[in-house]
């Protein structure tokens, strides 16, 4: 296995995200002009509250304005008939890196940024927040993106990982910000906070992978990190890979949480921890599992949406034996020790009613830009959250973590899914995409394709 923790990105991958830097960005379209629609025929469904209406969902300038009986006759807009369709707020990725695909033979899918940003709006996924990328590149991209527009889905960035020396986040190649004291954590904290980071991302991971593990942060100097995000206004996700990772983290401050620790059971004790801190769990199921589950049954990568969404190449690498080199085999033995524990310990977190966030940590092995999201939506179900509640991790929860309300709801932002068949019959139906809708305007779904 190339990394030494479940969750981040493989060597490769990161060094290749290096060389992003300097690549263009792409075509920028400039800030698209927001429709005046109206939604007629579909079935409405707001997470949120689990409701469940019919109507006309009317579109003015961007923004929801409100749910009619049927189209005003002096509605100046266009109409578009959903009739038979389901329209749900679009999806969120909270943990991704936006340097492309990883495979498991030859070369990677390079996306940057920007095709990152296409292939998850194609999917219906609106908004992916990048957690290590070169920090220069990344807050640079998403700082242009937010004055001019341009394609795709709007794209969060963290920056830099906040890290020990020679800590996780340092081997790849990639220049990030090492603390290894509060002073130097609320000296770096401060500086970064300048240019306004959406999250600061921490990496607190005491676990052993393959029998080493790398150097991480004391508490004192994690407390230190999460209190001074904090006094700047901006919120913290910490990575972690024990369940004393989680309390710890927690305990300090932490917003969120990310990974799933195992395969030991998920004390007793830390549900009501999380519930009493506030911090959300963000659990990276597809990551900690999907590699092997895409290797054991090879019918997961025939699905519509990602042959649309992924190169036939590469998901014909997932079809050799990828599993012939030894570090990619030990990877894959630990996947499988973590699957059922993994969808245990979330499904016992979600029951006591701590928020789950979906995030993909997109770039490593078995996850795709945008797709899996849907993938970990069926993967919080498999672990015992309902349809709504895996919706919700998604939408509206995903929203009011970013400080953010798009949706169904008057005066929410018009950045919608409408799908062929109801997600909560059966939540594999949110990859039924039928149409985007972007801030009030009709995406057009092809174009977005720039990958072959």
């Amino acid at each position: 296995m190339e990394s030494a923790h479940a969750g981040g990105m493989t060597r490769n991958c990161i060094a290749l995200a290096a060389t992003l830097a300097v690549f263009a960005p792409g075509p920028w379209t400039g800030p698209a002009q927001a429709q005046t629609l109206a939604l007629s025929g579909a079935t409405i469904l707001n997470p949120a509250d689990e409701s469940v209406r019919h109507g006309v969902l009317l579109i003015e300038d961007g923004i929801v304005s409100r749910l009619a009986e049927s189209v005003p006759l002096d509605f100046p807009g266009e109409t578009l008939d959903l009739t038979g369709k389901f329209v749900i707020p679009a999806l969120a990725d909270l943990h991704s890196h936006t340097f492309g695909n990883n495979s498991p033979a030859g070369m990677p899918q390079l996306l940057g940024p920007q095709g990152t940003a296409n292939a998850a709006l194609y999917t219906g996924v609106a908004f992916v927040l990048d957690l290590f990328s070169p920090e220069e590149m990344i807050l640079s991209f998403r700082d242009r993106q937010r004055a001019e527009g341009g394609q795709g889905a709007e794209i969060l960035a963290a920056g830099p990982c906040f890290t020990a020396t020679n800590g996780h986040c340092t081997e790849y190649g990639v220049p990030t910000r090492t603390v290894d004291t509060p002073k130097e954590a609320r000296r770096e904290v401060a500086d970064l906070a300048m240019a306004r980071p959406d999250v600061v991302k921490v990496v607190f991971d005491h676990q052993v992978y393959g029998g080493r593990s790398f150097p991480t942060i004391d508490l004192p100097t994690l407390t230190a990190v999460l209190e001074t995000a904090r006094e700047h206004g901006i919120k913290t996700i910490a990575h972690v890979g024990t369940w004393q990772d989680i309390r710890d983290a927690a305990l300090a401050g932490a917003s969120a949480v990310t990974h799933t620790p195992g395969p030991d059971p998920l004390p007793a004790d830390l549900p009501e921890i999380l519930l009493q801190a506030g911090t959300v769990h963000i659990p990276t199921l597809a990551v900690q599992g999907d590699f092997a589950r895409l290797l054991d049954d090879p019918t997961l990568l025939g699905d519509p949406l990602l042959e649309r969404t992924v190169p036939t190449a590469l998901l014909d690498a997932y079809r050799t034996d990828a599993s012939a080199n030894p570090r990619i085999e030990s990877w894959l033995g630990w996947q499988r020790t973590l699957m059922a524990p993994n969808l245990a310990a979330v499904g016992t977190l979600a029951a006591a009613g701590v928020p789950m966030l979906t995030g993909t940590d997109g770039g490593n092995f078995g996850v795709f830009q945008g797709y899996t999201v849907h993938r970990e939506l069926e993967l919080l179900v498999e672990a015992g959250l309902s349809p709504w509640a895996a919706l919700r991790a998604a939408t509206s929860d995903a929203g009011r973590f970013l400080d953010r309300r798009w949706g169904v709801e008057p005066g929410d932002e018009a950045t919608l899914l409408v799908l062929d068949a109801s997600p909560v019959e059966d939540i594999a139906n949110t990859k039924r995409v039928k149409a985007v809708v972007q801030r009030g305007v009709v995406v057009d779904r092809e174009a977005l394709k720039t990958w072959p």
